[in-house]
């Protein structure tokens, strides 16, 4: 029976077969007050001609053979029926599965050879980690091991996990197998790690010019805290470097940070350039904040090595299992190498908390402290790149300025040539002329008459 109210849909034959489509279908009883229950597909005008032809489905003749025409066909070449392959996993999982064994170039029983003697010649560290993410869960494994038919009948996703299933202490012999593939690795990347958080440490305490600016800024805060609660400080936490441009000048066009470099700059260029002494605190920042977490993880998966190597299954099977002494080989090995980047981590800590308590920081953590000095030392550096940007601009709008003036002062000058260079001529041409017998002028060109010489 319908759901009440709604509308029983009408279902279209198509004239051929056509290809499904392995859709979830909409509850009925849950169409009302949805997008579906106005939904009007039965109008919507298809071109059935074309669908057909562009989605039939693959004919298959079901033709009924005698036993006699069977045998023929089987003696042709075509073979038996195949028979019908037996899924017990999901199809997720076993198109998971699928993907994993594409990239396995090895018969499954050489495969599990492989994993047995963890044999690190023939698998990648990738592979091996895969697999032990993509291990049988137990309604899993309760699958596999309640099927009583032929293997051969078996999916190849089964297949492989029964193969898998047949080997001892699977999962932490494939933990134990990951480690080792990735020992070399890892301990090469968490050595690095010390090492770069060591150079950190010595930038640092090497930086003479960092002790001198921080001096600055104690002495401009001072100054600017006065006779207040906050006066006459000692000194200050790290992490106030950080805020140094929240303080905004009286125009509000500047910051503390910007003056801090101009003065610098003026007064003590040679500590201008002291970020470029820092040039290792940055990535050690960043590694010191998981490097102590990491090496202890480290040493325990090395301990997890040992546990393994002694249990009492690998001394009773010793000699048709080969990994306990495998095992046991690479845990001398490992023990040591551990055993020198345990010693360096402990000498770079020894060298950072001797550093912090000579800044007042012993309570920081590594990445807080180089973090603190770092974003000082950055934002420092952009605040010079921006006052030297904003003295050439400054710079070029005076010189525009000047060359304005200049080119004003010439059109005046100019101007005034022109205009005495008009009035010269004019003036002269215009003088009038001295009327009929008046005397000449004492500037005209006739002689004055000479006077007798005195009698002596």
């Amino acid at each position: 029976p319908g759901v009440p109210g709604l509308k029983a849909k009408a279902k279209r034959e198509p004239r051929v077969k056509l290809k499904q489509l392995h859709w979830i279908k909409v509850n009925e009883r849950k169409v009302a007050a949805t997008i579906w229950e106005k939904m009007a597909d039965e109008k919507v005008p298809l071109d059935l001609d074309d669908i057909e032809a562009q989605f039939a489905a693959k004919q298959i003749k079901d033709i009924k053979k005698t036993e006699e025409e069977a045998e023929g066909e089987e003696d042709a070449g075509t073979g038996p029926r195949k028979k019908k392959v037996v899924i017990l996993l999901s199809a997720n999982r076993s198109q998971t599965i699928g993907v994993l064994l594409s990239h396995l170039k090895m018969p499954h029983d050489e495969f599990r050879k492989a994993i047995t003697s963890l044999d690190v010649t023939k698998l990648q560290p990738n592979f091996v980690a895969q697999l032990l993410r993509l291990l049988p869960s137990d309604q899993e494994v309760a699958a596999l091991q309640s099927y009583t038919g032929p293997k051969e009948d078996l999916g190849a996703a089964e297949l492989f996990f029964f193969e898998l299933l047949c080997i001892p202490r699977l999962k932490p012999r494939l933990q134990c197998f990951v480690f080792i593939l990735e020992f070399n690795a890892r301990l090469h990347d968490l050595s690095e790690n010390v090492e770069v958080f060591s150079y950190a440490v010595h930038d640092i305490k090497r930086c003479d010019k960092l002790v001198k600016v921080i001096e600055i800024v104690l002495a401009i805060g001072n100054y600017l805290n006065g006779t207040g609660p906050k006066g006459g400080a000692y000194g200050f936490k790290l992490e106030f470097l950080t805020k140094l441009a929240d303080t905004k000048t009286a125009d509000n066009k500047s910051t503390l940070l910007h003056y801090l470099v101009q003065y610098i700059d003026k007064e003590h260029p040679d500590l201008i350039k002291f970020p470029q002494e820092l040039s290792n605190v940055e990535i050690g920042a960043k590694v010191s904040e998981n490097m102590v977490d990491e090496i202890s993880k480290f040493k325990k998966e090395i301990k997890f090595i040992y546990e393994e190597m002694n249990r009492p299954y690998y001394k009773s099977h010793a000699k048709t299992d080969p990994c306990g002494a495998v095992l046991e080989k690479f845990y001398h090995t490992a023990y040591h190498d551990m055993d020198v980047l345990e010693q360096n981590k402990k000498d770079a800590l020894q060298m950072y908390k001797e550093l912090s308590k000579s800044y007042g920081e012993d309570e920081l953590k590594p990445d807080e402290f180089m973090t603190y000095i770092h974003q000082f030392s950055q934002t420092f550096k952009e605040a010079h790149n921006e006052n030297t940007r904003k003295k050439e601009e400054e710079e070029r709008i005076r010189k525009r300025r000047e060359d304005f003036m200049k080119q004003m002062e010439q059109k005046e000058r100019n101007a005034e040539a022109r205009r005495k260079a008009r009035a010269g001529p004019t003036s002269a041409a215009t003088q009038p002329a001295p009327k009929s017998g008046a005397k000449p002028d004492a500037s005209s060109d006739a002689k004055p008459s000479a006077k007798p010489d005195a009698k002596p």
